[in-house]
């Protein structure tokens, strides 16, 4: 008869203690992970998007500031204030620009999403059309001492 070695004899009453820890530390496992599983995100902030920009002049000078492409060389501009307009499938409010240089003329659209510029883009028909532009001279200013300081 051949004996077993002893790194392989384990009493019974030890494997059976061993077993039911075994259980206890899955089932507590098991309820500490049961928690995770309804983990999510919490909820963002609900912000309505459209949300008035009432400080809009010095956020477009701002944004402007450092993202001047399509309006370098301004030497006139018309704004016209933030208008509730249809953008894609909902509503936004719109800012229209028309900046002139000495042989050019564009017309580019801000627009807001929870009072905040959101996008800079080429003006579309639909958003800018009729609408009520005033002198700008702010922005010709701005960029002329922007590009007095670069020289």
């Amino acid at each position: 008869m051949r004996q077993q070695p002893f790194a392989h004899f384990v009493p019974r009453s030890v494997r059976r203690r061993s077993t039911c820890r075994l259980l206890v530390l899955s089932a507590a496992l098991a309820f500490a992970l049961e928690g995770c599983s309804s983990f999510s995100p919490p909820p963002a902030a609900s912000i309505d998007p459209n949300i008035y920009p009432t400080n809009y002049k010095a956020q477009l000078m701002a944004f402007l500031q450092t993202n001047a492409a399509g309006v370098t060389g301004t030497v006139s501009a018309e704004l016209a204030a933030p208008a509730l307009k249809p953008f894609g499938t909902e509503s936004r409010y719109v800012a229209c620009l028309h900046a002139a240089g000495t042989d050019w003329r564009r017309e580019k659209m801000f627009v807001f999403y929870g009072g905040e510029i959101n996008q800079f883009v080429d003006a579309t028909e639909e958003a800018c059309k009729g609408a009520p532009y005033a002198p700008f001279p702010e922005l010709p200013a701005m960029l002329a001492q922007i590009r007095s300081k670069q020289k």
